[in-house]
């Protein structure tokens, strides 16, 4: 690693802590090299990568404890999550660039589950589906239909898609309400979305990827049915309680 001798030293070498985590192929829980020792190493002083270091333990990315060395710390979908949320805010992304994403992101996910999915994988989502079935309220619902997208994901065998569908699930917890609310105005069923996971389904489970996509494409466009529908009943679940509580 080279010596720092540009303008903003701090954010220099906070980059060049991350390069050294890499080359030293550092892993979660891992101890980063004393303070001295990065500081010597970039030519800067000491201070400089405290400050460097304090602004990557904000982010996640090292973990400090009083007394004890400074540790890697690999970030999870908590810290996605936050960003995600901050850039929402910030560029005003509202519901329908949300489902868009949720798109993209939803169709691949089942593609790729149906090419990679173990008898494991198979079990998880043959317990959401179950779950799903069983559902009597808008909670349990909810909770049923992120347990079948995150086996879904899981079954990808691909960290990013997992990482990126448990970021997002913050925000499509607020576009689920939207959505349900419109499709249950619209005069949907919830039988229906149920038999839409249901086809995702068994199309992973026969190894076909292009059914498997089209089957949550198929399942996506209910939402975004959902999400087209204008609502008189502003995020109101009733309608949807009303199925719950009539199922057999």
């Amino acid at each position: 690693m080279s010596s720092l001798r540009r303008h903003s030293l701090a954010e220099q070498a906070t980059e060049a802590i991350i390069e050294l985590i890499e080359q030293q192929k550092l892993r979660d829980g891992d101890s980063l090299p004393a303070t001295a020792e990065i500081a010597e190493m970039l030519d800067v002083s000491v201070p400089v990568v405290r400050e460097a270091i304090a602004a990557l333990a904000a982010i996640g990315l090292l973990k400090r404890q009083q007394g004890r060395e400074t540790t890697v710390s690999i970030p999870d979908s908590s810290h996605m999550s936050r960003l995600l949320r901050l850039r929402t805010v910030g560029a005003d992304v509202d519901d329908e660039r949300l489902q868009q994403f949720r798109e993209i992101v939803e169709v691949g996910n089942a593609s790729l589950a149906a090419r990679f999915r173990t008898s494991v994988d198979l079990l998880a989502l043959d317990d959401a589906m179950e779950q799903l079935r069983s559902v009597r309220t808008t909670e349990e619902l909810h909770a049923a239909d992120v347990a079948f997208h995150a086996a879904v994901s899981r079954a990808t065998t691909n960290d990013l898609c997992e990482l990126t569908l448990e970021s997002l699930e913050p925000l499509l917890w607020r576009l689920r309400r939207r959505v349900w609310t419109g499709w249950v105005s619209a005069g949907g069923k919830l039988d229906s979305i149920i038999e839409a996971h249901s086809d995702i389904l068994e199309a992973i489970r026969a190894g076909e990827e292009g059914a498997a996509a089209r089957a949550m494409a198929a399942h996506l466009a209910q939402a975004r049915a959902g999400l087209e529908t204008p609502v008189t009943q502003d995020h109101s679940f009733t309608g949807l309680n009303e199925q719950l509580l009539s199922a057999p």
